[in-house]
């Protein structure tokens, strides 16, 4: 035999036994909850028919996604793996570095059945994992997990279960995502698997190295047994990206041609004006080291342990370039709005340019230990103990979030000279907005190194959190014929303790503000030119917009350290970070009881199986911050958009809250025949509150803008979501490796938590631009109305005879009885977030030792949250939709012998792009271009 047929008879081999070995496994396992025995697999159709066994004979809704074989998962990131999975769409392009919102292209967090991130439980064999992130990437807290800190090279396998399991977690109205990782004991013998891999992003032009390496072995007659892993990715993106950060809705009188205030007697509608405009570029780069220990050991028949260490740091770096500029309503003239009140063009006279040069970072270290004792005390009777202690933090040693030395030239005060009648144009639905009359005095020629740059204001803030998790449960099982009984408590306590450190405390951010000279202004200071020699192009920015050609041809580049250090070493002044008061500690502590029981009993000489659950969970949240109240405000000499805001002296704030719920659950699955399935699921789930919307405090930030005052407070009374759920599915599983579902799903939610805004004073304070009364948007958070969400989903997967062809196809539809309204202008607006149809469909071939895999996934526009980076206005807390978007990868490895494989993955073959707007289409926020990324890499396995 030559070695091409020698490779094609193994693999055959192989794959023939898993086939057949594999529903046998997946039978011994019950609901999702109970670890199914590890079998040895190999290949593509192996790993999918593992994943249709436990969907097949799972007593809830529950998909998985299976390694290939040790070290060789389907997908490079997790979160790209889970999107294939029906009713399961990802995060891609927005991430967040230590509190600083970012796009970086990475696959990061996911939205099940129309409900995002902080709606799903993501656990580690069954535990709760902290995050210290304290802000996701709209810069808000998120209970929501961040795929794309884990290395998907050493999971075994990961489940998403869609109905609850009492017996796990209730804090899931998605899903519960349940990672799991190989234990030594679960293959004896000696197992070492190794990859490597180089990334390169196309538009970055730069390659990085990734590896990783496994070793497992058993001693003294497979009772003892170690198993380590280490792993070390590095990926390089670049980012264009043009940005709106919040789009302010004011009253507008036509008569006037002008904003006006809303208690002026004039007519007036509403209307939406860009309040910061921005063009940057990006370049980032994430680093990962992961590292996993496991130690196990069965002294006899009757008794496991198994004690392990999860320990991860991520850390990212990013290079942001840029240039901005400031809108306030009161100075826009020539004012045209579109039918829908959206401000289509405009011009602003006397408008300073800004340049940005800003460094933004992030370091997150993850350590979890725990330990799980298993005894089978009788032939019927088994119990198990688990224990684990949590935490993760964000800059653990004070390590800065973001430095931003903005500098630029223009009028800050009486007298300036050199800024524009700069307006922005060229805003309508794929189109790229624009700015006109850019260059001092409107001289385009002049845009960059002209000689005039004077420094500006310098932002820098540290984020440093803590987040501890300790978690407890006991368990007893009872089995006995078809019957099965488990019962337990569980514990868990979540710690977590958020503070800030930056430059707006001490007013420091204003150390050089003012340009300088060359604007005929006595705040600031004059630069060398020789501190402004790069610059980036803008050329095809961004793919699939129109109006590339219309941006400004080119943006300065440059070193803001430099920057920052010839400054304070020419004026002697040194800026410093402070405290910032609005810190924040939460604790939160539930403790649960739970039972649940599986049976199988006969409908009409038809297998039914029966699971019927019940969690009884008690919730104590005690919550703590420092308050603070405004006295004044005055504007900054050296930036008159921006005020400096006096405050009470600060004082301790604490209260507390408790709840409590029953959470039953039923899940019925009848067998119809050996290929048909008929399953009916009934719950109640429940989804907490973010514990950073539980601070006791009203927040009014230390930098806020002319026109746009905001505070923001919290509501510690806050109940959690929750969700009664119905689920009626009908599976065909008609051929080996094939199968064709089709289910819908209804859930009743209660006690959303929503924003509300109003427009208030605070402390009678006075708004020197007016003279009159300080008007702030306040919003804070309250339980509010309740939504229906309905959807159904099909799919299917074929396998075309021993072709070596096979096809993934599936889509969801999802809808809501409280869907947005965009001409609601009620500051008190409501609607059902994240709901979005979606559609995946992958085709594969595998034979021979060759694979490869292509799939596309769609995703069509949706409501992403309320409210934006900037969010000012009279009309309520703005909206952030997501813009459709279609993705190709393919995949595809070789394997030469059945030890040895190399792979190679292309990411975004489109070069899709991500984008977001506000209420209209037209209201653009961000439009991001990643561009493409490609691994080569291998496998070794021994």
């Amino acid at each position: 035999m030559d070695k091409r047929s020698k490779v094609a008879v193994a693999v055959a081999a192989i794959l023939g036994s898993v086939i057949r070995v594999a529903p046998v496994e997946a039978q011994q396992a019950n609901a999702s909850g109970d670890e199914l025995q590890e079998v040895v697999i190999t290949g593509l159709r192996a790993s999918l028919q593992k994943s249709l066994d436990i969907k097949k004979e799972s007593l809830g809704v529950v998909d998985a996604i299976s390694a290939e074989d040790i070290g060789k998962f389907p997908d490079s990131n997790l979160a790209a793996a889970i999107q294939r999975v029906p009713g399961v769409s990802i995060s891609r392009g927005a991430s967040a570095l230590g509190g600083v919102p970012t796009s970086t292209g990475a696959a990061t967090q996911i939205t099940v059945r129309g409900f995002g991130p902080s709606f799903n439980t993501t656990l580690y064999d069954g535990r709760q994992m902290p995050t210290a992130l304290g802000r996701n990437a709209r810069g808000d807290s998120s209970r929501g997990f961040d795929f794309s800190a884990v290395g998907a090279d050493f999971v075994g396998q990961v489940d998403i279960m869609k109905t609850p399991d009492a017996r796990l977690s209730s804090g899931a109205i998605g899903a519960t995502v349940n990672v799991k990782f190989p234990k030594p004991l679960d293959n004896p013998g000696l197992r070492v698997a190794a990859s490597g891999s180089t990334s390169y992003a196309a538009d970055e032009e730069k390659a990085t190295p990734n590896g990783g390496i496994l070793f497992s072995d058993t001693f003294a007659g497979d009772t003892f047994g170690v198993l380590g892993s280490v792993t070390y990715a590095s990926h390089k993106t670049r980012a264009n990206h043009i940005n709106n950060q919040g789009w302010n809705g004011q009253p507008f009188a036509p008569s006037l041609g002008a904003f006006v205030a809303p208690d002026d007697a004039v007519a007036k509608i509403p209307a939406w004006f860009s309040q910061d405009w921005g063009i940057y570029q990006e370049h980032t780069e994430d680093t990962r080291i992961d590292g996993r220990v496991v130690l196990q050991w069965r002294p006899n028949d009757s008794w496991l342990v198994t004690v392990d260490d999860n320990f991860s740091r991520n850390t990212l770096e990013q290079d942001q370039f840029g240039y901005s500029v400031w809108f306030n309503a009161g100075n826009m003239q020539n004012i045209q709005l579109n039918e829908n009140g959206t401000v289509v063009d405009f011009v602003q006279p006397d408008t300073p340019t800004d340049f940005q040069g800003q460094i933004n970072a992030s370091k997150i270290r993850n350590n979890i230990a725990g330990i799980n004792l298993q005894w089978d005390a009788t032939e019927h009777q088994s119990f198990e103990l688990d224990a684990a202690y949590a935490v993760s933090e964000l800059n653990p040693n004070g390590e800065i979030s973001s430095l931003d030395m903005d500098v630029g030239y223009g009028p800050s005060g009486p007298g300036g000279t050199n800024g524009t009648t700069l307006g922005i144009t060229g805003i309508g639905s794929n189109q790229l907005p624009y700015p006109t009359g850019i260059g001092p005095n409107g001289d385009a020629a002049r845009f960059i190194n002209n000689g005039l740059i004077g420094s500006h204001v310098l932002p820098i803030l540290s984020n440093q959190n803590k987040d501890i998790v300790r978690q407890f449960k006991l368990m007893g099982t009872w089995k006995e014929d078809n019957l099965q009984l488990n019962y337990g408590v569980q514990y868990v306590s979540d710690h977590q303790d958020l503070k800030q450190f930056d430059t707006f405390v001490n007013n420091d951010w204003q150390a050089f503000a003012g340009y300088g000279p060359a604007s005929n202004n006595a705040n600031g200071y004059a630069l060398p030119q020789d501190l402004f020699t790069g610059s980036f192009s803008t050329s095809g920015f961004i793919n699939g917009f129109r109006n590339n050609g219309n941006l400004p041809p080119r943006v300065l580049v440059f070193d803001p350290y430099a920057v920052v250090d010839y400054l304070q070493r020419t004026t002697g002044r040194t800026v410093q970070l402070a405290f910032n008061p609005n810190a924040q500690l939460v604790e939160e502590k539930t403790t649960a009881g739970f039972v649940n029981l599986s049976t199988e009993a006969k409908l009409n000489e038809m297998p039914l199986r029966i699971n019927v659950g019940l969690r009884a969970e008690k919730t104590q949240v005690d919550s703590a911050g420092i308050g603070q109240l405004p006295t004044g405000l005055s504007q900054l000499p050296g930036d008159l958009t921006a005020f400096l805001v006096t405050y009470t002296p600060t004082q301790p704030v604490s209260t507390g809250n408790s709840y409590q719920h029953l959470l039953p659950n039923i899940d019925l699955v009848l067998a119809v025949s050996d290929e048909w399935r008929v399953r009916l699921d009934a719950s109640r789930t429940l989804t907490r509150p973010r514990l950073i919307d539980l601070t006791p405090v009203l927040a009014v930030p230390q930098n806020p803008r002319v026109g746009a005052l905001t505070a923001t407070g919290g509501n510690p009374k806050l109940q959690p979501f929750l969700s009664d759920n119905l689920d009626l599915g009908v599976e065909w599983y008609y051929a080996p490796n094939s199968y064709l579902s089709v289910g819908g799903f209804v859930k009743e939610v209660q006690d959303f938590i929503v924003q509300g805004t109003s427009t208030q004073t605070i402390n009678d304070v006075i708004d020197p631009t007016t003279g009159s009364l300080a008007q702030f948007a306040v919003t804070q958070w309250l339980n509010g109305p309740s939504a229906q969400v309905r959807g159904i989903e099909l799919a299917i997967q074929h396998m075309f005879g021993d072709t070596g062809f096979g096809v993934q196809a599936n889509a969801t539809k999802v809808d809501t009885n409280k869907p947005y309204n965009p001409n609601d202008t009620s500051t008190s607006g409501f609607a059902v977030t994240g709901l979005a149809d979606s559609a995946n469909l992958v085709g594969f071939y595998e034979k021979y030792g060759f694979e490869a895999r292509l799939a596309l996934n769609w995703r069509d526009e949706y409501l992403d949250h309320f409210g934006q980076q900037q969010n000012g206005g009279r009309f309520g807390t703005e909206p952030t939709f997501v813009n459709s978007s279609t993705t190709l990868d393919l995949s595809t490895s070789y394997r030469f012998t059945p030890n040895f494989d190399v792979y190679f993955e292309a990411l975004n073959l489109t070069d899709e792009t991500y984008s977001t707007h506000g209420r209209y289409k037209e209201q653009i926020l961000d439009v991001v271009d990643f561009g493409r990324s490609y691994t080569l890499g291998f496998h070794v396995r021994l």
